[in-house]
């Protein structure tokens, strides 16, 4: 009997994996999906490391997967439900006091007039500016990006109509955001350090790079991208976990007649005559299909299950030097109760629990925690934000427990001096001590931790050198030249095989914009029998 070719094999059931998959299915194509572990989802988990505890392992809050896609998949039918976080955050301060930033313009302003009424009018305009801005970004959000070669020329005419309503001045104030420093950008707005410490969240999130660093004032925009419930800049509690979102994605392909298997590590693309044949599992098996995606790393891709001896000398060399440091570490724990901010005199729970808690009182603050990844040593002082799932969803505990999901920054891939097998645990320890400075009896609570450094996400994910983006976003790591120049029209050297990662335009974050702009690639090419 021969065997079966599928239309389409995708290595890697991440989330966008699975939209990929879904899409595709949609689109009357055989779609078998292979993932390595035996729980879907990449880094969009829900994990059960302690009894009785559901926690989103690696990504914890949604906000950049758009109401389009939503749609499309019909994901509120397969399960997918959100909750607002709001405030988006609450930031204490070492002498007492506190700012809260809601979705709420006026009502943000009205809390940074108690710091600076100068700030407080600016922070309208600068709300304005940033939709502006965000707006301009979405447009580019569903675009497969024109290769940087003269016969994409006709791609590029094409795109320059479309976007005709641009004006020059949006032209020249993204350009500035690709290359300005967020401490600067935020000069330009503000004048006192607590407000534009609150704000610099953003502008390191998933960063190799400090607020002071050229360049990161775009990934505060990146942020702003997203929304909930219609609110731009939003971010969301996923009722499940982040699991969920991977689980609702994963119930819309296999409706649509896509095939899912987990624990179905690949070894390799199966390459013959310069075209992808299928993949190699690592048991041996060969599995057959005219077409190959890849949610994987683009590194893994392009060197591990494709090898450079199928690769020309150039794509290897751009593959090599493509950057995809960390400095991201998350920190779960296990509550007895819930933290008590002393700069919070409300209810409990309230707003610091209903928003994401950041400690991050000046711009001065981050820079200092990335100086010290610089070196290869893990932040003394390191910048973190908490988000309380329980306040969303109680039964992701025990009954009576809670939860404190902690991303933090900044722990280097490779420390100086010493190895993560000791720091993990002193680096955890310092997150809970930092919270307990401004949530009094807070480490008392811990009852259990989880700490995920970088190497750990690594591992566990598949994100190389912990990047949660699958590659840094920076300016030669975007739009046409990500991952690589040539290739960022989601296919590769070899026929056949595509990415539909982060790794590809509009790069990381839970989108998964990648995958559906992938499928409508593979579509495509399905549609016109192109190698």
């Amino acid at each position: 009997m021969a065997a079966v070719v599928r239309d389409v094999i995708v290595v890697g059931g991440g989330h966008n994996g699975l939209a990929c998959a879904a899409y595709l299915a949609r689109a009357g194509l055989d779609v078998l999906v292979l993932e390595r572990r035996d729980v879907l989802g990449g880094a969009a988990v829900t994990e059960e490391p302690w009894p009785g505890y559901r926690i989103s392992s690696a990504s914890y809050v949604v906000s950049l997967l758009p109401p389009r896609i939503e749609r499309e998949l019909d994901l509120r039918r397969h399960g997918y439900r959100v909750s607002l976080i709001d405030p988006d955050y609450w930031v204490p301060y070492p002498d007492g006091s506190s700012l809260t930033l809601w979705g709420d313009v006026a009502r943000t302003a009205e809390e940074i007039a108690r710091f600076s009424k100068k700030d407080a009018d600016a922070y309208v305009e600068f709300d304005r500016y940033f939709d502006r801005l965000g707006t301009l970004l979405r447009d580019l959000l569903f675009v497969v990006p024109p290769n940087l070669s003269l016969r994409d020329a006709l791609s590029w005419v094409k795109l320059g109509a479309r976007f005709r309503h641009w004006t020059g001045r949006d032209l020249a104030e993204i350009v500035r955001l690709f290359t300005l420093s967020g401490a600067d950008f935020l000069d330009e707005w503000f004048e006192d350090e607590r407000v534009k410490g609150a704000l610099a969240t953003q502008a390191i999130i998933g960063a190799w790079c400090g607020p002071m660093s050229p360049g990161s004032a775009y990934v505060l925009l990146h942020h702003w991208v997203g929304e909930v419930d219609g609110q731009a800049g939003a971010w969301g509690w996923v009722h499940g976990g982040m699991g969920a979102v991977s689980g609702a994605l994963a119930s819309a392909a296999r409706a649509a007649g896509a095939e899912i298997r987990t624990a179905a590590p690949v070894r390799s693309v199966a390459i013959r005559d310069g075209r992808a044949r299928g993949v190699e599992l690592e048991d041996g098996t060969v599995l057959r299909a005219r077409r190959v995606i890849s949610n994987a790393h683009p590194v893994t891709t392009y060197l591990d299950l494709v090898g450079a001896a199928h690769l020309p000398d150039e794509v290897v060399r751009d593959v090599r030097r493509y950057r995809t440091r960390s400095g991201s570490v998350k920190v779960n724990l296990a509550l007895a109760e819930l933290p008590k901010p002393a700069a919070w005199d409300g209810p409990i729970p309230g707003d610091p629990h209903t928003g994401l808690l950041a400690i991050s009182p000046s711009i001065e603050y981050l820079e200092r925690a990335w100086d010290d990844a610089k070196y290869g040593r893990a932040s003394e002082r390191p910048y973190l934000e908490a988000v309380f799932p329980t306040v969303f969803e109680p039964d992701v505990a025990p009954e009576g427990k809670h939860v404190a999901l902690c991303f933090t920054q900044f722990g280097p891939f490779e420390l100086a001096d010493g190895s993560w097998d000791t720091e993990r645990q002193a680096y955890g320890k310092r997150i809970i001590g930092l919270l307990d400075e401004h949530c009094p009896g807070f480490a008392k609570s811990v009852e259990e931790m989880e700490v995920l450094a970088p190497p750990d996400i690594e591992e566990r994910f598949g994100l190389l050198g912990g990047n949660i983006f699958q590659g840094e976003m920076a300016p030669d790591q975007m739009f046409s030249m990500r991952p690589i120049p040539g290739y960022a029209d989601h296919r590769t050297p070899v026929a056949g095989l595509y990415l539909c990662g982060s790794g590809t335009h509009p790069g990381g974050g839970v989108m998964a914009v990648p995958g559906r702009n992938c499928a409508a690639v593979v579509a495509h090419d399905a549609r016109r029998g192109r190698n």
